[in-house]
């Protein structure tokens, strides 16, 4: 198979555009932003969805906004052992709420084409206008954009939102509520029909490329006089560098534009030139939609692997899922953002959104840090995994479903692939087979120039039967097969789609060796919650037991539910040669000792799948270890590394692939100095660090950006770090602290993790006790300029303020 995937468009600015309706467009017209101004009500009740029934007693809040990770009404956390869902979701609840907006419109706006757009609601959402009904939307995970044309009226208009989150719903924690942007347009009766405007780039090279043109227009009032048509293309430098010009609206499937020496979009030139598209009537521009898009080709094979603009690529991939910890699964655009920005600071250059369509933000962040993603659809389709799960509404809404993840989708270059599911139970039976074939059918209708590939778990003959249908194959866990399936399959382009992380070496040696492996998606990149302590103490034997109340978070990301990067993050930008870290050292946790309880909660007999990750720490301080071997990992990327303890060498060891990059050695603990040394050419060429620290004595706080916009959206991650009288990092639990953070003046305290999996305590008290040292607090801003302050009290310490601006947008 070889197939050529054309340059697709993306959407405006991660931060300027973060309510972006099906298509990724901004649109000339009135857009209205409705993250403000909710009423919640936590709970069912008969009346709700009447426009006279009284709401000024229900909460204020805003969008996005995840129910189940408040605190109760009695300002208890909301973590519970006896939660319907239990390990699945993280100790936390599922259930019923409401919402209600009030929306005021003047005469000449009610008369306007009006859209409503929910980027996702969890689930089973139903919704009323004026206590009418207007919509049902089971998926909690798909954006979808209601008419409501005709049916406003001056004045006060109400929305009512239901959502029903029966549980258990899923293999992880979902959230419920809306948990992404909700966003309201007002379109000219004449105007572009946003999710119709497709971009995409048959013809690509450095001298020239053809940029193509889908878009439809609507005109309810069938306007009379001259309807003319412009597409301008602009670079990114708003440079304007083609242009063409159509009369009257009919339909557009292919207008074309061409650019001379284009800038090409790839990972490491994440250009994004931008389509300008006007609907002009008797020369008055009435819609205008801007589609950013990136000029780029994609081609895959058994041959040559992956090749973007001609460039060949391995996928350094990680899964993720959608929840953002101390945020539950409220989708506020930079809390995705962060996630992307994270993964790329470490290395990686690949995002598979497990198991549901990437947020707009996910992907707007993608195409501008130059991130490359496999967007997923469903976890389930015709047969359940569990009672309460999508199973029970796929036949019916599939369909509508596809239709939404790549309308939504297929304008942003950082897309190269549709997945159409993960592991799914029917698969490679007739049912299943024939189900991936109506679903792959669907998706090339819609979008002809990406691959379709899907997550199997399954083994030949089922394996094969499933793949039949793909243009590429995920395997989940299954390295062992990508030889024998080649000599049988020579044609088949493979990666992994999912793999263990304490089995990456053997995962990345597979796609560097094998040229019809094109990458590996780790399970998984950043930490989640749900699927309690698989990533410590695993499954148990059977399959159907993890970690136990107050186990939360899966514990298995290489990067930690707070943005910190774990051991398994610097030994794999060592196997991916990043040169980032091209050398680091951790202490294997000592015998009879524990960082976590329950590593050993689940006696299990090998062969077993295991998602742990190594139990090591780039910590020195071992008090009551003094004079027993420990032994030191180091990871190091040059043929050589050397270890010092106080000054005195220890020896050298030769690192290569022949020892997975690594090197051990036993080392006689004794407080001090531990320094490992990489040589090059038998020169030092990089060095990593260890000291002892004593009491921490200070506390330093660091804001990650600043200042904020005074939108109502914006967040700063603000770090909390223990630090002795030295400097020395604070990372011994028994040095850990009690935190106390209080947000006033212009904005508020969304949430306060600390990455301990164990620590079910309150994600908005403001008080947490930090984790190896850390904490961090999420501030957003609110809606009115000034400045926002963080008071900050460590246990023992002296109080800290900090103070962030927030600024008008």
């Amino acid at each position: 198979m070889r197939l050529k995937s054309m340059g697709q468009a993306a959407s405006v600015a991660v931060f300027a555009s973060v309510f972006i309706a099906i298509g990724s467009c901004e649109a000339l017209a009135i857009e209205r932003d409705l993250s403000q101004g909710w009423r919640f009500h936590a709970g069912d009740t008969p009346d709700g969805a009447q426009s006279d029934t009284p709401d000024s007693r229900w909460k204020t809040v805003a969008v996005p906004h995840d129910w189940a990770i408040m605190d109760k009404a009695d300002g208890q956390p909301p973590f519970d052992a006896h939660a319907v869902a239990g390990q699945d979701s993280g100790y936390l609840p599922g259930g019923v709420g409401w919402y209600r907006r009030h929306i005021r419109l003047d005469a000449t706006e009610a008369q306007k084409v009006v859209r409503l757009t929910f980027e996702a609601i969890y689930m089973d959402a139903e919704i009323w206008l004026n206590g009418e009904p207007v919509a049902r939307h089971p998926y909690g995970y798909t954006a979808f954009t209601l008419d409501l044309t005709g049916k406003l009226r001056t004045g006060d208009n109400v929305i009512a939102v239901r959502f029903d989150h029966k549980d258990p719903s899923s293999r992880w924690y979902a959230g419920s509520g809306i948990i992404r942007p909700v966003k309201l347009e007002l379109l000219d009766c004449a105007h572009i029909v946003p999710d119709s405007v497709f971009v995409a780039t048959p013809q690509v090279s450095a001298q020239t490329a053809t940029v193509s043109v889908q878009s439809r227009v609507s005109d309810c009032a069938a306007s009379k006089g001259a309807v003319e048509r412009v597409w301008t293309l602009r670079d990114p430098t708003g440079k304007i560098v083609a242009q063409a010009t159509r009369k009257g609206t009919a339909d557009v499937r292919d207008q074309s534009l061409s650019v001379a020496t284009p800038r090409l979009w790839s990972p490491e030139t994440p250009h994004l030139y931008t389509l300008v598209e006007e609907l002009k009537v008797n020369g008055v521009t009435v819609d205008e939609r801007r589609t950013r898009f990136g000029i780029r080709s994609v081609t895959m094979d058994a041959v040559n692997g992956l090749r973007i603009n001609g460039k060949p690529y391995k996928l350094k991939g990680g899964n993720i899922h959608h929840d953002n910890y101390m945020l539950g699964a409220a989708g506020w655009p930079d809390a995705d953002r962060r996630k992307v920005a994270l993964m790329k600071a470490a290395g990686y250059n690949a995002i598979r959104s497990a198991h549901n369509p990437a947020s707009q933000a996910t992907l707007e962040a993608a195409d501008e840090l130059g991130m490359l993603v496999i967007n997923e659809a469903f976890d389930s389709w015709n047969r359940s995994k569990r009672d309460q799960d999508y199973a029970r509404f796929f036949a019916d809404n599939w369909r509508s479903d596809i239709d939404s993840l790549v309308l939504s989708g297929r304008n942003h270059p950082s897309v190269i692939l549709w997945s159409i599911g993960n592991e799914i139970p029917e698969q490679g039976t007739p049912l299943g087979v024939d189900t991936g074939k109506a679903l792959v059918a669907r998706i090339r209708a819609l979008d002809p120039s990406r691959a379709v590939t899907q997550g199997v778990n399954a083994d030949p003959p089922f394996s094969d039967a499933q793949f039949a249908v793909l243009d590429v194959a995920g395997y989940n866990y299954r390295v062992n097969r990508f030889d024998p399936d080649h000599k049988a399959f020579p044609d088949r382009v493979m990666y992994t789609s999912e793999s263990t992380p304490k089995d990456a070496f053997d995962y990345w040696r597979a796609v560097e060796t094998k040229p019809w492996v094109i990458g590996d998606f780790v399970w998984t990149a950043v930490d989640y919650l749900g699927e309690t302590g698989i990533g410590w103490m695993g499954y148990s034997q059977d399959w159907q037991q993890l970690g136990p109340y107050p186990w939360h978070l899966a514990y298995c990301g290489e990067i930690d539910a707070t943005g910190r990067k774990r051991p398994a993050a610097y030994y794999r930008e060592v196997l991916w040669r990043t040169g980032k870290t091209p050398v680091s050292m951790f202490v294997r946790q000592p015998e009879g000792t524990e960082d976590l309880p329950d590593r050993q909660y689940f006696p299990t007999t090998p062969p077993h799948l295991d998602w742990s990750l190594e139990d090591i720490h780039p910590n020195w301080t071992w008090p009551g270890q003094e004079g027993k071997p420990l032994e030191v990992v180091v990871f190091s990327e040059w043929p050589e590394v050397e270890l010092f303890l106080n000054g005195r060498s220890l020896g050298r060891k030769a690192v290569s692939v022949e020892t997975q990059y690594r090197a051990s050695f036993k080392v006689r603990y004794a407080p001090g100095r531990l320094v490992a040394v990489g040589y090059r050419n038998g020169r030092k060429a990089a060095q990593w660090e260890l000291r002892t620290s004593e009491a921490p004595v200070q506390a330093k706080v660091v804001a990650e950006r600043r200042p904020l916009r005074a939108n109502g959206q914006d967040l700063a991650y603000v770090t909390v770090e223990l630090f002795d009288a030295q400097g020395t990092p604070i990372y011994t639990q028994a040095s850990d602290r009690q935190v106390t953070v209080r947000v006033s003046g212009a904005g508020t305290l969304a949430g306060f993790g600390n990455g301990n999996p164990r620590d079910a305590s309150s994600l908005q008290s403001g008080i947490r006790r930090t984790f190896h040292g850390r904490a961090v607090a999420v501030v957003r801003a609110g809606t009115e300029a000034g400045p926002v302050w963080l008071d900050v009290q460590v246990e023992g310490l002296a109080p800290q303020r900090v103070g962030l601006q927030a600024v008008k947008p």
